[in-house]
């Protein structure tokens, strides 16, 4: 009876404690309205949850001297070494210095690359209300940048982008362009301008 009891007070811990590690997953490469709020909600109540196992579990083992009684209570304690596993993981994603870092300004949206030291890159779409990131690698060989793939976020449609010098506003600026398999710049009104430059450094 101890064990179905105990059984029955994990139930809420494991509910709450998968769909809390389920929702950074799934969320790791999104930023949207109300995302930090929902992760506090979702924190709230399982520490809720996890504050009321500690209390029952001690009620419970005070009255049948048995360590199963703890079973929810070392559940829980599981789950939270695992959210902050999952969240160092992915934290750990973008540790690399930056050597380049560009953006394109469309107004009401916009959109950013981030090329590491380590080979992988981060790519950024905004539209206002929110963001959304896609990780890969590149591969850079003095002006040309090739990505791991051809299609991202259905914004950029070339694996392969082109680093060039330009004019804007009488400033003499870096920019980078996509690029066909010719070297022909596809859209020359859709250009990153690079803010970041750590390439001799």
């Amino acid at each position: 009876m101890t064990y179905t009891n105990s059984l029955l007070r994990m139930l809420p811990i494991i509910i709450v404690g998968l769909f809390l590690n389920a929702f950074f997953l799934s969320n790791a490469d999104e930023d949207f309205m109300f995302k930090n709020e929902i992760i506090f909600l979702l924190a709230l109540i399982f520490m809720a949850l996890f504050v009321w196992t500690i209390y029952k579990d001690k009620k419970v083992f005070k009255r049948t001297k048995s360590r199963l009684s703890f079973l929810p209570t070392i559940t829980a304690i599981i789950f939270i070494a695992s959210f902050l596993i999952t969240n160092i993981v992915l934290a750990n994603r973008n540790n690399s210095p930056i050597i380049i870092q560009a953006g394109y300004d469309g107004g009401f949206n916009g959109a950013w690359f981030e090329f590491r030291k380590d080979g992988t890159y981060k790519f950024g779409n905004s539209g206002g209300i929110g963001a959304t990131y896609s990780q890969g690698k590149y591969i850079l060989r003095d002006s040309l940048i090739t990505l791991d793939k051809d299609n991202i976020d259905n914004t950029i449609q070339s694996k392969l982008l082109i680093i060039r010098k330009e004019e804007i506003i009488d400033t003499l600026e870096q920019v980078i362009y996509q690029i066909n398999q010719e070297h022909q710049i596809i859209d020359k009104d859709f250009k990153f301008i690079i803010h970041v430059d750590n390439r001799k450094k």
